[in-house]
């Protein structure tokens, strides 16, 4: 009779350790889909406002103070994509910019959310722009792009953006 109390014991054990495994999956899965779905619901309302004060920093530029203005762009961007804006930047934006005067003005007109993550997000963008270069004749462009967004720490920064 030891014996078998001694089994079940041993088995009402076994049983209880799986029993609080299982419940530690289910509860550590419920928190991480709330961690989710909060990462998601913030990056839905923070983006898109982020994306309307960002597109005119990173698309709009004086000719004049073309380099301090590409400063304050590269710190809005995510590392790879900082070296990608960078080089076109300094080999075709800037020096096309001087020659010609160009003065770049965006004018974000709207903003949607395509997809949100935890950590990352993508936005429709909607923007106007008028290139202004020394003829003095205005060119009006009216574009949608893609922004994709990435959290860097506790930031988010852009990863791309693609005209759509």
């Amino acid at each position: 009779m030891g014996r078998w109390s001694s089994r079940f014991v041993v088995a009402v054990g076994v049983l209880l350790a799986a029993g609080f495994i299982a419940l530690g999956g289910v509860g550590g899965n419920l928190y991480w889909n709330r961690v989710e779905r909060t990462g998601e619901q913030q990056a839905r309302t923070e983006l898109p406002e982020l994306a309307a004060q960002q597109i005119p920093i990173i698309l709009g530029f004086d000719y004049q103070t073309i380099e301090r203005s590409r400063t304050d762009a590269y710190k809005l961007l995510t590392p790879d994509f900082r070296r990608q804006y960078e080089d076109d930047t300094t080999k075709n934006v800037i020096p096309a910019a001087r020659e010609r005067q160009i003065i770049s003005q965006v004018n974000v007109v709207g903003v949607g959310m395509l997809d949100a993550h935890r950590d990352s997000g993508s936005v429709m963008v909607y923007m106007n722009r008028v290139l202004t270069d020394k003829t003095k004749q205005p060119l009006y462009d009216g574009s949608r792009l893609r922004v994709d967004y990435e959290k860097v720490g506790q930031d988010w920064r852009i990863n791309d953006i693609t005209p759509i």
